[in-house]
């Protein structure tokens, strides 16, 4: 009976297609033959789904593997400093337009905040004058938590770190602390 199972073969298509010697289908009832396509078709399902399970592990494998060489090629390419590329995009009338639009809308929203009490006036003047919490920090003469504290609402900042952030902002104290 083994013999007669290699001799069998399913080939999948839109119908379904079994083909065996006609000596086999002359010797053997529907029955038998039945019995022998359904141990074939199961012996070559459970031969699809290992396959198909080292495929899922290779492709998992693959995707890993694009994922570190992205990485590798970010850390090692050359980065465009951000100045860079804004003076490219703003080098065009439109880029310059759309630039301006685009400050103005991100500065509405700051004074929102500022207004309604959600963000410090001190951490608006920075973000205006495009200044990172590290920068103003070495500025300043301090560590950067203390600058993520001070620019916390309702923080109390003394008056010597207030006259150094009007130099630094180019500010009036009176525009540091409000009304």
């Amino acid at each position: 009976m083994s013999s007669t199972l290699e001799k069998i073969k399913y080939i999948p298509g839109p119908q379904f297609q079994w083909r065996m010697p006609s000596q086999i289908r002359s010797t053997l009832s529907k029955d038998e033959i039945c019995e022998i396509c359904e141990s074939v078709k199961d012996k070559e399902i459970e031969q699809l789904k290992t396959e198909n399970k080292k495929l899922k592990k290779f492709a998992e494998f693959l995707k890993t593997e694009i994922q570190s060489l992205e990485l590798k090629t970010a850390l090692s390419e050359k980065a465009i400093p951000l100045k860079k590329i804004v003076k490219e995009f703003t080098s065009t009338h439109e880029g310059k337009d759309a630039w301006q639009k685009a400050w103005n809308e991100r500065d509405g929203e700051w004074k929102k905040l500022v207004a309604t009490g959600k963000m410090s006036r001190i951490k608006y003047y920075r973000l205006l004058k495009g200044i990172d919490q590290v920068t103003l920090a070495n500025k300043l003469g301090t560590a950067q938590p203390n600058i993520s504290r001070i620019e916390k609402v309702g923080y109390n900042v003394p008056t010597n770190t207030l006259k150094q952030l009007t130099k630094i902002f180019d500010v009036k104290l009176e525009d540091l602390i409000g009304d």
